[in-house]
């Protein structure tokens, strides 16, 4: 008879105690030899990594200790909770079965129920402590619930109730764990327990928390961060009390159930006054809170003391006072108060008005400077320049840093310091001497250890090359992209070691480079999770990991960037499963949770400028009037439409100038090319874009944007509206056919490179577009007319804060096919031509008042002439040049800028001039220049802009100060006083105010 055998192995440490024991019990089929292999249930690795792990095959004799590694393996992998071995005997064979139990792992955590923030979904999830794609335990999920409850406690959600469901899936032994969540009412605070040394009142105190509303004395309800708020604000009321080592306890929250009401129990000891003062110099109080650090950390201690007297030195130093010397010392309490005094002793005041760079062979002197400290005195920011023996010394060592890093590597840097430069008492210039010494080159570069990998893959794109400067810090660099490739072709434990040995030549180096790649691992699987509306079609376009692949953690992250692109999902968790197991072929995981499907946003403001409705009874505005109009908003947007990553849109604005509304229908990843959407748009559109009239669009578009590059795209449109002219302030001149309905059919290209540092405030780079369009009939428009518009914007580091930007707009419209009784300057209708002037353009004109105006000439050859009005009336061509030096003004945060505008809208491009002068009231057809100053402060959405433009030659004009009924009655010859022409001017001065840069 065959006599089974169970051998058990609980952990792989217990492998050793256990040896014997196996060796002993399988004596008795020890040598003979396997005639089957069984597992249960089928084990969960990878056929690779389980042929790997387990080396007992069929025919091959039993043996103990190959039992024993089998087990040690397979638990190695970490895909096991436990393994079972049973033994029998079969004829003259054995049989071997493996019992096992597989692991499991986390596969994702989903909260519902009502969960009113805070806490919000984000932090019960990440309060349940579980990590995507690590083992699980059954006991972890108690724990996690615990940890949840005191979360909703902390929140005053007493009665909030956590219950926990753990599902497991099969497919890749995932388990997938909800908390629901039922939160209960929240309590609300109640008069907290005050006890210690309070040295203020109880009510000031309870003030400081904002636990309760004042005035009306509600308490307000219990949340995790308005109690930690409601101890820092009893802090800070101490601290502007001069009570600066004030201690604050909160020892705990006592909870009446049957009122739902929570006890604060505080206990505070104020400690002493502490006054800060100064000696030898005079430091306002503003200033000492700004740089000693005792006041904003509400402490005091030794560290803060001296890092508040190195602030008061740089700011001496950054004044002149480049010698300053900066102790403290403290008084014991006495009477309740102690006494913190710096000592400041400033000496002389200098000014630096010159750094010099001597012995700089290699490179520019601008690339050294932009990286030293030292600054010479400027004439509007740095006055006294900066300076200090730290950052003397701080220039030595960055620049000795950067031409080691270009293999000098016997750079010496040295600095000397003259004092009264030229005589003059005060002034200090510094010499930076630099003694780049022999450059070290590489002679050869050996890569040893690339066994799996293309060797020329692995070498390209290395910094030491044979020929080229060497350096520790190309070793480095090397190193590290060494590394990344290897770790993202699937070498997680890939080592690097690099060594050089001097060659035969002098100032010659050999390189070694060894590399020990290790065991590669591969894609087993792409497992996704926790999608509830979106197509699986549409996830599964994203993914870029197939089974086989090696195992790249850069492709991951890569994709988990692309589904965040896509805007449908709050957020996107990806991990490799059992990370620590040894096995080659592991899951890749992505758990989503999907965003809220509909966005509402409303929006109110509004708008102050020199603009105005078209009015009824008075024509004396020609030139723009100051205006206000209130302007409301509302977007709703249904995200993920159908499941398919689609955004459908609706937008509405209402104000005194715009009454819009659109629908939009965005497909992104149109036929599942990247970066390339094509979108729907229904557009209405009422406008007052200029004074002169009013314009309805009713629109219909199709455009496809492509992505060429991270800095070029490009827009391809299909536009096809209906253009109406209303309210006409100049009846006479519009009647009849520039009041008739035109539909416009139009094709454009619109062709944008991007290269700026930061395009909301740019300090170096190149912005170039180009919009061009064609409109036919032959696409089912009423007016023939091709159109240009080209802008290039180019921006300099002249300095370290100071930036010179230039921009050059040129546009030209031009009608062809111009049927009989047009004019070929008037062919093209008034809301399709050009206007310009305002912040954002010509600063020398109020928003859109830029070219021709309302002469009162004829409609059409030999015609009657109108009785002029001097309203913009737009043109078909344009140029504008805009210069701006920006500079620091006043503090880190606010920038000065000086401007120079010229440009101007023309007739048509045959009457486009570089002249400066207007010849007549009729002629418009010049360049208007501006000149100006502006301020920008910074803000995290962009700097909010103010300028002041002074207008050296605006145009003068013939306007009309009557009515429109009046305007009709004048005809040629007319001699009624209200026809009698009226001489006006634009503005010279010019003032606007706005967000973000003029370009």
């Amino acid at each position: 008879m065959s006599k089974p055998l169970a051998v058990r192995l609980w952990a792989p440490c217990a492998l050793i105690a256990f040896a014997p024991a196996l060796l002993g019990q399988t004596s008795e089929y020890e040598g003979r030899n396997i005639v089957g292999i069984q597992y249960s249930p089928a084990p969960t690795l990878a056929p690779a990594d389980l042929a790997r792990a387990q080396p007992l095959h069929v025919g091959e004799p039993l043996q103990a200790s190959e039992v024993a590694a089998a087990i040690d393996s397979m638990f190695a992998t970490g895909r096991f909770e436990d393994i079972q071995v049973q033994a029998e005997s079969s004829g003259n064979g054995v049989i071997v079965r493996f019992v096992l139990t597989p692991a499991w792992f986390v596969g994702g955590v989903n909260v519902e129920g009502k969960v009113a923030s805070p806490p919000n979904r984000g932090q019960v999830a990440a309060n349940a402590g579980f990590t995507l794609g690590t083992p699980f335990h059954d006991e972890d999920v108690k724990q996690a619930q615990e940890s949840i409850q005191k979360l909703l406690v902390a929140n005053g959600l007493y009665d909030g109730t956590v219950r926990p469901e753990v599902e497991r899936d099969n497919d890749g032994q995932q388990v997938f764990l909800t908390f629901t969540v039922h939160e209960g009412k929240r309590a609300k605070y109640e008069m907290p327990s005050i006890s210690g040394d309070t040295k203020l009142s109880d009510n000031t105190i309870v003030r400081a928390t904002g636990w309760r509303l004042r005035f009306i004395n509600w308490w307000r309800q219990v949340t995790d961060s308005r109690t930690r708020n409601g101890i820092a604000g009893i802090l800070n009321t101490y601290g502007k009390k001069d009570y600066l080592a004030a201690k604050v306890e909160l020892q705990k929250l006592d909870y009446d159930e049957q009122h739902r009401r929570v006890k604060p129990v505080l206990n505070i000891k104020a400690g002493p006054k502490i006054k800060i003062r100064t000696q030898g110099a005079k430091v306002s109080k503003r200033k000492l809170k700004k740089y000693v650090p005792v006041y904003e950390e509400e402490a005091v201690d030794r560290d803060l003391l001296v890092e508040g007297a190195r602030n008061l030195r740089d700011y001496f130093q950054s004044q002149g006072y480049y010698d300053v010397g900066v102790e403290w010392r403290h008084t014991p309490v006495q009477n309740g108060e102690m006494t913190i005094d710096y000592i400041i002793e400033r000496g002389s005041r200098y000014k630096l008005v010159k750094v010099d760079i001597e012995g700089n062979t290699y490179f520019k002197d601008e690339d050294l400077r932009e990286r030293m400290f030292l600054t010479p005195a400027g004439f509007i920011t740095e006055r006294h320049g900066r300076y200090s023996e730290a950052f003397r010394k701080k220039d030595e060592q960055n620049i000795t840093a950067l031409y080691q890093a270009n293999g000098f590597h016997d750079c010496k840097v040295t600095s000397t310091v003259i004092h009264d430069y030229k005589g003059k008492p005060g002034d200090i210039a510094v010499t930076m001497h630099v003694a780049p010494g022999p450059q070290w080159v590489v002679d050869n570069l050996a890569i040893n250890g690339v066994r799996q990998l293309p060797k020329e893959q692995v070498a390209a794109g290395l910094s030491s090359i044979v020929g080229q400067p060497f350096s520790d810090v190309n070793m480095a660099t090397d190193r590290n992209q060494i590394l990344t490739l290897y770790y993202s072709s699937g070498f997680p434990k890939a080592t690097f070691q690099a060594a050089w040995r001097p060659s035969d030549a002098p100032h010659h180096v050999n390189i070694v480079y060894n590399v020990t790649e290790g065991d590669r691992q591969y894609v087993r699987d792409v497992i996704t999770s926790g999608i509830k509306t979106t197509r699986q079609s549409l996830i599964d376009r994203q993914i870029t990991l197939n089974a086989g692949d090696p195992l790249s953690p850069v492709k991951e992250t890569d994709i988990q960037k692309a589904f965040y692109d896509l805007g449908i999902f709050a957020r996107v968790d990806t991990a490799i499963q059992n990370p620590d197991g040894a096995e080659d072929h592991k899951y890749v995981l992505y758990n989503f949770e999907e965003a809220n499907r509909y966005h509402l946003t409303l929006g109110v403001g509004a708008q102050i400028g020199r603009f105005g409705t078209p009015s009824s009874t008075s024509l004396a505005s020609a030139a723009g009037s100051t205006g206000f109009s209130p302007e409301f908003s509302l977007n709703v947007s249904r995200l993920n439409f159908l499941g398919l990553g689609h955004v459908v849109t609706l937008r509405g604005n209402y104000s005194n100038l715009q009454k819009l509304a659109s629908f939009d229908y965005l497909a992104p990843r149109f036929r599942n090319v990247d970066g390339r959407n094509i979108t729907f748009t229904l557009l209405y559109d009422n406008e007052l874009s200029v004074q002169t009239f009013a314009s309805r669009r009713e629109q219909a578009s199709i455009q496809i944007s492509q992505n060429f590059s991270k800095s070029f795209h490009a827009l391809f449109r299909y536009t096809y509206r209906r253009d109406t002219v209303q309210n006409v302030i100049i009846p006479v001149l519009l009647v009849p056919q520039f009041l008739a309905p035109d539909n416009v059919a139009l094709v454009e290209t619109d062709l944008i490179q991007d290269r700026r540092d930061n395009p909301a405030d740019p300090h170096r780079g190149i912005w170039n577009t180009a919009n061009i369009g064609l409109a036919g009939r032959f696409f089912g428009s009423q007016r023939n007319f091709s159109k240009v518009l080209l802008r290039n914007a180019t921006y300099y580091n002249i300095t370290r804060n100071t930036v010179f930007a230039r921009q050059t707009q040129f546009g030209v419209i031009s009608p062809f096919s111009v049927p009989a009784g047009y004019l070929p300057s008037q062919y093209i209708p008034l809301p399709e031509r050009f206007f310009s002037g305002g912040a954002d353009s010509i600063r020398a004109f109020p928003f859109n008042q830029a070219g021709p105006r309302d002469i009162g000439a004829p409609l059409t050859p030999g015609g009657p002439a109108s009785a002029p009005t001097g309203f913009p009336l737009g043109g078909n061509a344009l140029f504008i040049n805009n210069l701006e030096w920006r500079f620091p003004f006043m503090g880190p945060n606010i920038q000065g800028v000086l401007f120079h505008d010229m440009g101007n809208v023309f007739t048509d491009l045959s009457h486009m001039t570089f002249r400066f002068t207007q010849r007549n009231d009729q002629d418009f057809n010049y360049m208007v220049q501006a000149a100006g100053f502006g301020i920008r402060y910074r803000t995290p959405v962009g700097p909010i802009r103010v300028d002041l433009a002074y207008s050296i030659n605006p145009p003068s004009f013939v306007g009309f100060k009557g009515t429109p009924f009046e305007l009709l009655q004048c005809t040629p010859g007319s001699t009624a006083s209200f026809c009698q022409p009226v001489h006006q001017s634009v503005s010279h001065f010019q003032f606007f105010f706005s967000i973000g840069q003029t370009f």
